[in-house]
């Protein structure tokens, strides 16, 4: 029998990315709004899921594991938007995206436990450089930060940790998959080229890069890592 992996926002950009990466030798089922607009690879299926409805968490991992473990969990699925003054921000726009950001990603983890306990499996978070600098899209400027998004991105860090301590006793590891500029619909493409000239490798990166590194934490090759953030940002950030 194959691993079984849930990739959520699993139907475009980096979690696409990661079922691809993952399709050869796992089950994936994608948990997302929205289906893919191409073809599922074998052995992947697609089922919805709203991750702010706490119930609705409970019954895709149910109905995905039944009395099977989860080896793996990749949480992708986050929105953003557009950036302006924190002073122009409505706090429904702040609600929205914390409520998807981080209490879905809680959803989604607090769901999986049973089922990654039952596999002593792993989880992977994508986060972003975002969560570490306290700014989105390399624009540290009164204009707009984001903060929001990277208040939402440096609490999923932080529920990582906590995830990771609580669960490694059930050996159940937890990372973080933490991106930088990375192309796609995050970013809008008119702004690559002036994003490429401030990275230090000279170009945004890919999710099929994201998507290595997910596949990485995921494997037996990361058996003693837990509780890391693993920086895919071309440079832009070092610690």
């Amino acid at each position: 029998m194959r691993p079984l992996a849930i990739v959520t926002g699993g139907s475009s950009n980096i979690g696409w990315a990661c079922v691809q990466a993952l399709s050869p030798d796992h089950d994936v089922v994608i948990a997302d709004l929205r289906s893919p607009s191409v073809a599922l690879p074998p052995g992947v299926r697609y089922t919805g899921l709203d991750i702010t409805d706490e119930m609705a968490c409970r019954c895709m991992v149910s109905s995905t594991c039944h009395s099977r473990g989860l080896d793996l969990l990749v949480h992708s699925a986050a929105i953003t938007a557009p950036a302006r003054p924190i002073e122009e921000i409505e706090p429904a726009e702040w609600r929205r995206i914390v409520e998807v950001n981080l209490n879905g990603a809680f959803f989604v983890a607090q769901a999986a436990i049973p089922a990654l306990r039952r596999a002593r499996g792993c989880a992977v978070f994508i986060a972003s450089r975002a969560g570490r600098t306290g700014y989105a899209a390399m624009n540290p400027a009164a204009s707009g930060t984001k903060p929001h998004y990277a208040a939402s991105k440096a609490a999923l860090l932080s529920l990582v940790k906590s995830l990771a301590l609580e669960l490694a006793p059930d050996g159940v590891r937890v990372n973080a998959v933490v991106p930088g500029s990375i192309e796609g619909q995050m970013i809008p493409r008119e702004r690559w080229p002036e994003l490429a000239q401030r990275i230090p490798l000279g170009r945004l990166g890919t999710p099929e890069e994201v998507a290595e590194a997910v596949r990485f934490l995921g494997s037996p090759a990361a058996r003693y890592i837990t509780g890391h953030g693993l920086d895919v940002n071309g440079g832009t950030w070092m610690t």
